[in-house]
């Protein structure tokens, strides 16, 4: 998560605790999920911005 930029890191922390307090079994599979997640959340930020302009 460190080469994450912030705004996309700190996304991705609070997917991964959402899945780990649904109990997700395994923590790997948490984080990645939740950075996946956070670069979709990131991307859909940049085209409805674009949009906008």
């Amino acid at each position: 998560m460190r080469s994450l930029p912030p705004s996309v890191r700190a996304k991705a922390i609070e997917i991964a605790n959402s899945l780990l307090e649904q109990e997700v079994p395994d923590k790997k599979e948490a984080i990645s999920t939740s950075i996946y997640e956070a670069r979709a959340w990131a991307r859909q930020r940049f085209v409805e911005s674009r949009q906008v302009a």
